[in-house]
């Protein structure tokens, strides 16, 4: 059977378990990157409370080096997974890797600086190495005409499963933190069984030589036009995401003087907005096509950059003031967030050709942590070189600028 959107045929269960996957993988970049660890890094593993910047440095580094490592290896490691019907047991293999790791952050303390790091680094790689084997399961199972709704589909899942997630640590959060990571990491086991069992590889014979080394990967790359294109402008606005992502939680507690509670309260009302909007933009792209989605998200990116810029500026607004304006920015980067990441996720899907669908998920994590590079260790620069988070802002604007510029010549491709 070939491995296309337009062959792809899947049971019930088998869609269910792909989509619980998400749920149960969400865990970790809610609790332990965005929310409640990366906190826990700054105040009490570097000891950073008064905000000079050099634990967002650190963490910066942190994500940026496990990105290198996976920007390196996913291309390769997709092809390897297409040619040999591999991706259920790599999925399974990384996914380990991530819990193990994270599980582990249940040992670190005041100044064990390396140790988290290290730990970090390990648990990133194994979450976005899974997921290139996860995604890569997309076109397998449904039609070209529905991969936006089952992605949005599963992005949606994967929002509310990270605010249970979260929900779930909250209690332990101030009174027991060494027990967070345990329970990150046994989430993301006990939710991923079931696609573990259910999903099935189907290995596909493509024409031509199947090479795998590292140069025809590459050859076969540049000769996919239309996802070379795609990729360009993807590495752009994903390197501005991805920030995001990262920094969102130490930009409202430095520059806003957000609480821990109030950044609890913020990431719970975030993920509350976006699992609607994931499943609606999802049906949207797959009704009015998804290069027009992409672009009305990165638009609204635009929108709340420039928003948390005037929140953050220093004497526009009172204290109060600036963190209601915060507010608003944050629900209006709800509405964007699940859905550019979702709808890029179908985009790729719809440009896979037969059995090949690890090789280009691998391409796009390839972009996508070639991005990760360079979008948090930039942050992170600026605001320690500046001791200031708003020029650090301005080069996430900056990121969505390119990437919408370029997204406007990549031609979207035909179901």
């Amino acid at each position: 059977m070939n491995d296309t959107p337009s062959s792809a045929t899947s049971t019930a269960a088998q869609r269910f378990s792909w989509c619980l996957y998400d749920f149960a993988n969400s865990g970790f970049p809610t609790v332990i990157i965005t929310a409640v660890y990366v906190l826990y890094f700054k105040q009490v593993v570097v000891g950073d409370e008064a905000g000079s910047g050099r634990s967002d440095n650190l963490w910066g580094l942190s994500n940026s080096l496990a990105a290198a490592i996976v920007f390196l290896g996913a291309p390769f490691l997709g092809a390897f997974a297409d040619r040999g019907g591999h991706k259920r047991f790599l999925l399974g293999a990384f996914t380990l890797l991530c819990v193990v790791g994270t599980a582990l952050l249940a040992l670190t303390g005041p100044q064990s600086i390396a140790l988290a790091m290290c730990l970090v680094v390990l648990a990133i790689v194994g979450f976005e190495s899974a997921c290139v084997f996860y995604n890569a399961f997309l076109p397998t199972l449904v039609p070209a005409s529905a991969l936006g709704r089952l992605s949005g589909y599963g992005w949606a899942l994967g929002y509310i499963g990270g605010l249970g997630c979260l929900l779930a640590v909250l209690p332990l959060a101030t009174r027991a933190m060494f027990a967070v990571p345990l329970v990150v990491a046994a989430w993301y086991l006990v939710f991923s069984l079931p696609a573990l069992l259910l999903l099935r590889d189907r290995p596909c014979v493509r024409e031509g030589k199947p090479g795998g080394h590292s140069v025809e990967v590459l050859r076969r790359l540049w000769r996919e036009k239309a996802l070379r294109r795609f990729l360009v402008s993807f590495f752009f606005y994903d390197n501005a995401v991805v920030t995001i992502i990262v920094f969102a939680v130490a930009f409202a507690a430095d520059s806003l003087a957000f609480t821990t509670a109030e950044n609890i309260a913020l990431i719970v009302v975030m993920n509350v907005v976006a699992a609607p909007s994931a499943l609606g933009f999802g049906w949207f792209a797959d009704r009015f096509g998804v290069k027009r989605t992409l672009v009305t998200t990165l638009l609204i990116w635009l929108l709340v950059v420039v928003g948390a810029e005037l929140a953050a500026w220093p004497g526009l607004f009172a204290v109060d003031t600036a963190k209601s304006v915060f507010w608003a920015v944050a629900a209006t980067a709800s509405l964007a967030i699940g859905a550019i990441q979702a709808t890029s996720r179908a985009f790729v899907g719809m440009l896979a050709p037969q059995g090949r669908s690890g090789e280009f998920y691998g391409f796009m994590a390839f972009a996508g942590k070639g991005s990760a590079i360079l979008g948090p260790a930039v942050f992170g620069f600026l605001s320690d070189a500046f001791d200031s988070q708003r020029l650090a802002v301005a080069s996430v604007g900056a990121f969505f600028v390119v990437g919408l510029a370029l997204l406007l010549g990549v031609e979207e491709p035909r179901r």
